[in-house]
């Protein structure tokens, strides 16, 4: 047990240092180069991202599953990511210049040579991260991680005052690949299977499929509007939306960054003990959306001074789109932890249906919205795709779960009250300062002073299930003064 829990304060503490480093990176970039240039890397890092959901196609999640790890079976793995990998860098470093003439961007197609590197030394990253894992080695992971995205930072700052322009963000992605590269074998040098081995990958490409197929139908709803509004739009509306974009799955992965890696074993232990999922997870559920969704409905109101704090102020036209996005945020974090619940329960395969009928829907009115309305368009879209995930992956809660409707309706009413209100006090404040004229530090000092006392009245005068969890906390303290 004091492995397990060491293992999850190095997996904590790596995964918020990850994300400082990116919002710092994400701040520092968009000062020094201009919407164009971050579209166009934008463009060419969302085909990319897509790509590299196949490349390990399950060879880290087969070995972490395993109750033996043997040299074959390594081996194996090797030989699966290997060719998978490979052939796709491959792939894509020969499709670099139709690829840029498809999307009529300048220096696109360099771009694309650069970033097909990481395909070729993927494998020697993934599989010890595998090992590593499977041991609770969160540490040497953690290390990693940070090591090579600090020097990846470093880099890229370094390049673009050299005049490098968007080519420094490829180079500085390279270069972290193989920093991982080193220290990932350095850190499993203990394991010396290197060699790839051909056969024996039936049961691994088995897994892969669903594994990478969840992942990329998942990772498509962020990429696809860079490389829709990539092909019918310009580099620059790809920087604009792309960032506004990135501000709301930011503020809501800093949220409920926590809860995913917690939640499958929460719910896996509420069965196992015989008692009942759906009162776990209606209880769970009302509790996230009372923090979260008030936090995304005021960042709805305040997305411009936001903005340019964080990024400055030529970066204006992307506020809209993270005024728009902040509520499809929050219809998906409605059920956010459905998937987990579904494979809990044994119900993997509704997983991957929910996943591939939201897709499919959000597919279809990103691309008419785009062609119709433009970029404000798609943010839109976003929203109607948020209320249908909402709606199929309540379907799945019912049928699979026995989650009733109106009932988890029932119970999440507090929470949307306690984001009614806090919205409000927002736009009054808005009302009152004028955010599009105030400085942004004078509203962020209004929002952090008015805004907390407001959600606590609110928690207590509504009742909210949250105010349990505030005078336990309360109570515990209390008790050790």
């Amino acid at each position: 047990m004091p492995g397990v829990k060491q293992a999850i304060l190095y997996s904590s503490l790596g995964r918020y240092l990850l994300m400082s480093i990116g919002l710092a990176s994400s701040i520092i970039t968009a000062r020094l180069l201009s919407p164009d240039e971050i579209g166009t890397f934008a463009i060419a890092s969302s085909v990319v991202m897509v790509m590299a959901e196949f490349r390990m196609l399950g060879a880290n999640a087969y070995l972490v599953r395993q109750a033996e790890v043997t040299t074959e079976k390594i081996r194996s793995a090797y030989g699966l990511t290997i060719l998978v990998s490979w052939g796709l860098g491959v792939a894509l470093a020969a499709a670099s210049w139709p690829l840029a003439d498809f999307f009529g961007v300048d220096g696109l197609a360099f771009v694309f040579l650069i970033l097909s590197v990481s395909f070729l030394l993927a494998p020697y990253i993934s599989i010890p991260d595998a090992l590593l894992t499977r041991n609770y080695r969160f540490r040497e992971i953690a290390t990693i991680n940070v090591t090579s995205s600090v020097i990846q930072l470093a880099l890229v700052v370094v390049l673009i005052k050299n005049g490098f322009s968007f080519y420094s963000l490829a180079i500085g992605q390279a270069i972290s690949i193989f920093v991982k590269f080193v220290l990932s074998l350095y850190f499993t040098r203990d394991i010396k299977v290197y060699m790839p081995r051909f056969t024996g990958m039936k049961d691994i490409a088995k897994l892969g499929i669903i594994v990478s197929v969840g992942h990329v139908v998942r990772k498509a709803q962020h990429t696809f509007p860079d490389m829709l509004i990539g092909k019918l739009g310009s580099p620059t509306q790809v920087g604009l939306f792309s960032r506004g974009l990135g501000f709301t799955v930011f503020v809501s992965n800093l949220l409920l960054s926590g809860i995913s890696p917690v939640a499958l074993p929460y719910f896996s232990g509420v069965r196992n003990k015989g008692q009942d999922v759906v009162v776990a997870y209606r209880h769970a559920s009302e509790l996230i959306a009372g923090v979260v969704w008030p936090v995304l409905a005021v960042a709805s109101v305040a997305s411009l001074p936001a903005i340019r704090l964080m990024f400055g102020d030529q970066w204006d036209q992307a506020a809209p789109f993270a005024t728009v996005a902040a509520f499809w945020a929050i219809l998906r974090s409605a059920h956010v932890m459905a998937p987990n619940a579904l494979v809990a329960v044994g119900k993997e395969g509704s997983m991957l249906a929910k996943e591939v009928i939201v897709f499919g829907v959000f597919l279809v009115a990103t691309t008419i919205a785009y062609m119709q309305f433009g970029s404000i368009g798609v943010a839109y879209a976003f929203v109607f795709a948020g209320l249908t995930d909402f709606l199929v992956s309540s379907w799945f809660m019912k049928h699979k779960v026995g989650l009733g409707f109106l009932s988890y309706c029932a119970g999440m009413t507090s929470s949307a009250l306690l984001a009614l209100v806090c919205w409000s006090t927002a736009s009054v404040l808005d009302w009152y300062l004028s955010f599009e004229d105030a400085s942004p530090f004078a509203v962020l000092l209004y929002i952090t002073g008015v805004l907390p006392p407001v959600w606590l009245a609110s928690v207590l005068l509504l009742k909210h299930p949250l105010q349990h969890q505030m005078r336990a906390i309360y109570d515990k303290v209390l008790s050790k003064i």
